[in-house]
């Protein structure tokens, strides 16, 4: 090989591993607005906890250890304690059944995070991991990572799902092509004030495959931007890095499947399509079950 082809070998390989880079930062960044979101609501609501009642009790019992069943049978604030008590220990464990919950979707973006990470410790090997998961439950994760994004704008979510049986998915793909595909909507949304700003998800099996569909009503695209818009490096956003949508048609191809786009132009809206192949078996026909409800309502709302 000459110097000329080493040298050219390099910068290739070079050029790849920036992409990847870039990519896994992008990526890891979207995952890290829903942890620290996370993490600043149980910060927050240690803070503000109840239980520090449990101290002023326990100082006054303490005042009155000499003469405590007198305290608590005549006494104003001793006849008080234990239906105090009782209120307490039931705003406690609401407190704790909260931070219990925050901290697993903690757990589950720290778990996103390190599989984004292991995925493209190699550049040359793509890891995949399937796991046999519910559909529903794997847009609504992705829906609480960007529950504060969607919160800021007023965004209500649309879910049209069908009902769907368990299938195999590479459920880390999916969540990141997901979260990337709400924050571009998110995004898309930002300009839009003649019009109450809305996201639809669809889910369905069609010809053997798990058709997942984001659909915005928000800026639209421009005709000559949509062969581009999956293009590494392409944006229309002046703060923006082309990083997002590139990656989400690559983790597509890696399942198998596509990552398409249709927009009727500007201020039309854009809904994103992805189809992962399945097994024939699995494509039987299934029910929509039309649900709508503000991000407000979601579950494990942040803000």
């Amino acid at each position: 090989m000459s110097q000329v082809q080493t040298e050219l070998h390099a910068k290739s390989r070079q050029a790849g591993m920036a992409e990847i880079a870039t990519t896994v930062l992008h990526n890891v960044g979207n995952v890290l607005n829903s942890v620290n979101v996370s993490a600043e609501l149980v910060s927050s609501q240690m803070r503000s906890s109840k239980a520090q009642g449990l101290g002023k009790v326990a100082q006054l019992m303490s005042e009155h250890v000499h003469d405590l069943s007198d305290f608590l049978t005549n006494n104003h604030k001793g006849k008080m304690l234990p239906d105090y008590l009782l209120k307490l220990a039931k705003v406690v464990t609401e407190e704790q059944e909260g931070i219990i919950e925050e901290l697993g979707q903690l757990t589950k973006g720290i778990d996103h995070i390190k599989t984004i990470v292991a995925a493209q410790q190699s550049y040359a090997v793509a890891v995949s991991i399937v796991e046999t998961v519910p559909v529903a439950a794997l847009i609504d994760d992705a829906l609480r990572m960007s529950a504060g994004l969607l919160a800021r704008r007023e965004v209500t979510v649309v879910k049209d799902l069908a009902d769907l049986p368990l299938l195999p998915l590479d459920r880390h793909r999916v969540l990141l092509i997901l979260v990337n595909l709400i924050n571009n909507a998110k995004q898309a949304l930002d300009s839009v004030v003649d019009r109450s700003p809305c996201v639809t998800f669809s889910a369905f099996l069609a010809d053997g495959a798990l058709r997942i569909t984001v659909a915005d009503n928000g800026n639209g695209i421009e005709p000559e931007h949509l062969k581009r818009i999956f293009s590494h490096g392409f944006t229309t956003r002046k703060d923006g890095h082309g990083f997002g949508l590139h990656s989400c048609a690559l983790a597509a191809q890696e399942m198998g499947g596509s990552l398409t786009v249709h927009s009727d132009g500007a201020g039309q809206g854009a809904t994103f399509t992805l189809d992962i192949p399945l097994d024939a078996s699995l494509s039987q026909r299934s029910t929509p079950n039309r649900h709508v409800q503000p991000v407000d309502d979601m579950p494990a709302t942040h803000e």
